[in-house]
């Protein structure tokens, strides 16, 4: 183990001794150092279980009498509704909320009214007609006039058809009832064109007694079907009172059924009496089969107009422009728009809305006319629906729209209130926290709680508090018997708050409460308590008494603050407080106690600081023993050739008879025996005890070096021999192995005599420019293989601070 490692289990060992001795953190009571030495213990309740409560209630900094909590709760409506006093612009349903003052400015919007209220207003021309429907609606609309002159169901009945030839063409007409377009049968022509002509005309007649007045028609639709091309067809009008030239334009016919219309329009005269009705046919020669059916009369105008149903209304009030605030709305049923293009409109003061095109179905449109500056103001206005067609295409137009359910609402809130019945707490309470759940949109609505306390279940009279609003949630009104609550709901008229619960949270003191502390006494010796000190508050008609004991209770004293405790007995102290009130509604406080004593002298030496400080010198010595030993320095120390003869000899004793030689190739000895024994070790002989006197040995690169010591061995040999060494094998290097003079090597007797000394060597040593004295020690004998001197002969060393004797040299 390293020489520094093996002291870490001590240090570890003491360091959780100090640890263990350290003062602990502080829990209740708190101390703390006065003038003069004196101490101050403080109870300021921070940790509620070191105390003993009856009736009392502590917080850090506070210990008042305990409350008895109050609650009134109100959540749902039978709650709401049993405590209402008064209410304005406020309902209760599903909470409480703003009464919605919406009414629909439009009369008869479901259109039950069979005139008076909704004005209808036809197109121009009278093609957009405008009417109330019979099943309860407004229509606007379109319908060409039309008549079906002839279905084909029956060509040959009442009123038959007769074919037509002409020279070489002819037609043979038949009844079809499987090739058809409607109804139940169509009219077949088998045409023959057997020549070319303009004369060449083929087809059926219907002639019926007297004439017809067609004069409301301007058009006749025909729908034909024939098996091939290379037909024409003509509708030829025997008209007495005109003529009709434009018909008898022959239009080619494109096999399969397609419908034909011919303008009947009269070129001069009248359609009032139409004599015979021909369907003609001419085209190239070949046999022909053609099918005729559902022959219609109706008027082509080409028109663009519209048709209104219209109501004035009244607002009777303005709104904000809020969104919300104006709904407009109404159904609309739509047919189909046949050959026009429609436009359904609505305006309402300054509001315009249109669609095209308008779907066909049924639906319901909403609309928002909040915005519009005409409508936010009251008065008298216009509410529109108009359908604008424009006709377009050849056949028959339609299109109706009926409009039903109009509703126009004005959304108006207004701001109010709910006022409670007062809340009896059966004595004066504090009244601390109001505490609501609502469904609001500041700044557009919002929720207000305002409180009143009295002493008397009349609101009003003179010993009732003005109304104040909460802090949050917090009842700022005094403490009384009665309190009453009022919530103000706001809003900007679009929207309402939603009150869903309130609760009302209350406390009453109780008269009378007991506060304990746990026993106290010092960890140190105490010489005496001195005073008593405290810290309250008494509101008007509380009181507290304070007490101590130094008995475990058996027995109380009375105390004051700034009472002298000098008296006191130095045993474990507790003390005793009682508060009470008169006044349910106030409670006295206590912020602090505190009890001064002064410790004895002798407890600053037993105390955990003092013993820490006596531990502290405890460890430094420990340490200071550990780093620098008391050592005796060494009787002999022996530089030894790794091949065994003695090279230099160092002794601080007197000397005694031995052999030096004799003893150094008996240590020689013994470490090869050592070596040789334990080959597989790897290691050298280290230490080994001769009597009363313990040998240590270190081998270095070129010399052993061997240290007898009286007793034993210090702990830190190894090292200074090691080192010894090591400051050999760095200031002479190979010289070690091959001097032959003492100057060779100088100053080699002095760091002998030195370590010989001292008994202990650290690297370095040797390169200090002081000349260290060495005392008594006799210089150190050199001895060399390769000379000998003559014998007694002695030689002082050059340079060194002391003689060093040079011993006889043998030859071995």
């Amino acid at each position: 183990m390293h020489e520094r490692s093996r002291h870490l289990p001590e240090a570890l060992v003491l360091l959780l001794v100090v640890i263990a001795l350290l003062p602990g953190a502080a829990a209740e009571p708190a101390l703390s150092d006065q003038a003069g030495g004196a101490k101050r213990v403080t109870w300021d309740f921070s940790t509620v279980a070191d105390y003993d409560l009856t009736d009392v209630a502590v917080a850090p900094g506070s210990a008042t009498l305990a409350q008895t909590p109050l609650w009134r709760n109100y959540t749902n409506d039978s709650d709401f509704l049993a405590a209402e006093d008064s209410a304005t612009n406020v309902s209760v349903s599903s909470g409480l909320r703003l009464v919605d003052q919406a009414v629909n400015l439009i009369q008869d919007g479901t259109f039950n009214q069979t005139s008076g209220l909704w004005t209808y207003a036809n197109g121009a021309t009278g093609q957009v007609l405008a009417a109330r429907d019979a099943a309860g609606s407004a229509r606007l609309w379109h319908l060409t006039p039309r008549v079906q002159f002839d279905s084909m169901d029956n060509v040959f009945g009442t009123r038959p058809w007769v074919g037509v030839g002409n020279g070489k063409s002819s037609s043979i007409l038949g009844q079809s009832t499987a090739v058809r377009v409607e109804g139940s049968g169509s009219l077949r022509d088998n045409v023959t064109i057997g020549q070319q002509g303009g004369g060449n005309w083929v087809g059926a007649i219907r002639d019926d007694p007297g004439t017809w007045n067609w004069s409301a028609y301007d058009r006749l639709g025909v729908w034909i079907n024939v098996n091939a091309s290379g037909l024409a067809a003509s509708i030829l009008l025997t008209n007495l009172g005109g003529q009709n030239w434009v018909s008898w334009i022959p239009q080619s016919l494109t096999p399969g059924w397609h419908r034909y219309v011919f303008d009947i329009s009269p070129s001069f005269g009248t359609n009032t009496q139409i004599d015979q009705v021909m369907v003609g046919f001419l085209g190239y020669l070949g046999k022909y089969t053609a099918h005729v059916d559902d022959l219609v009369l109706f008027n082509y105008t080409a028109y663009d107009e519209r048709a209104n149903v219209s109501q004035t209304f009244t607002k009777p009030g303005s709104t904000s422009g809020t969104p919300g605030t104006l709904s407009f709305g109404f159904d609309v049923v739509a047919s189909p728009s046949v050959n026009v293009v429609a436009y359904l409109r609505v305006s309402a003061g300054g509001f315009r809305w249109s669609e095209s095109p308008v779907p066909a179905g049924t639906r319901t449109v909403a609309l928002d006319l909040s915005a519009d500056p005409a409508l936010q103001s009251s008065g008298s206005f216009n509410l529109t629906f108009s359908l604008e067609l424009i006709r377009v295409g050849t056949e028959e137009a339609s299109m109706s729209v009926w409009i039903d359910n109009v509703s126009l609402t004005a959304k108006q809130y207004d701001n109010g209130s709910f006022t409670s019945l007062p809340i009896d707490a059966g004595s004066a309470a504090v009244f601390s926290a109001a505490v609501m759940q609502a469904t609001a949109n500041p700044p557009a609505t919002s929720v207000a709680v305002e409180t009143r306390t009295g002493n008397s279940s009349s609101p009003g009279d003179p010993s009732w508090t003005p109304w104040a609003p909460t802090a949050g949630s917090q009842i700022t009104s005094p403490p009384n018997r009665f309190l009453q609550w009022r919530l103000s709901l706001s809003t900007d008229g679009a929207g309402t708050p939603l009150v869903t619960r309130l609760s009302i949270r209350a406390g009453a003191y109780g008269p009378v409460g007991i506060l304990r502390t746990a026993p106290f006494l010092p960890a140190e010796s105490v010489f005496g308590w001195e005073s008593f000190h405290v810290n309250d508050t008494r509101p008007p008609g509380t009181a507290i008494v304070y007490e101590i004991s130094v008995d475990g209770g058996a027995s109380w004293t009375w105390v004051v603050e700034g009472q002298d405790l000098s008296k006191l007995a130095t045993q474990p102290l507790v003390l005793r407080v009682t508060l009470s009130s008169g006044n349910t509604s106030v409670s006295p406080s206590v912020a602090s106690l505190s009890v001064s004593y002064r410790p004895s002298m002798w407890s600053v030496l037993v105390s955990p600081w003092g013993g820490l400080l006596l531990l502290a010198c405890g460890i430094a010595g420990y340490f200071g023993w550990k780093r620098y030993p008391y050592r005796s320095p060494t009787d002999d120390l022996f530089l030894i050739g790794l091949d065994g003869r003695l090279l230099v000899h160092t002794s601080v004793r007197p000397r005694a008879q031995m052999d030096e030689d004799i003893l150094a190739g008996m240590l020689t000895a013994i470490s090869a025996f050592v070596r040789d024994a334990f080959r597989e070790e790897h290691e050298e002989l280290k230490k080994f005890e001769l009597g009363n006197r313990n040998v240590a040995v270190e081998r270095g690169e070129y010399v052993y070096l061997a240290a007898i010591y009286p007793g034993a061995l210090p702990l830190d040999v190894s090292r200074s021999i090691g080192e010894f060494l090591s400051d050999l094998a760095e200031r002479y290097g190979e010289n070690l192995a091959f001097w032959y003079f003492a100057d060779d090597l100088p100053g080699l007797p002095g760091m002998m005599a030195e370590f010989a000394r001292r008994g202990r060597y650290r690297h370095g040593n040797w390169r200090k420019g002081a000349r260290t004295e060495l005392g008594p020690a006799r210089g150190p004998t050199i001895g060399r293989l390769t000379a000998e001197a003559p014998k007694g002969e002695t030689a002082t060393l050059q340079g060194e601070s002391t003689a060093a004797t040079v011993a006889p040299l043998r030859q071995r």
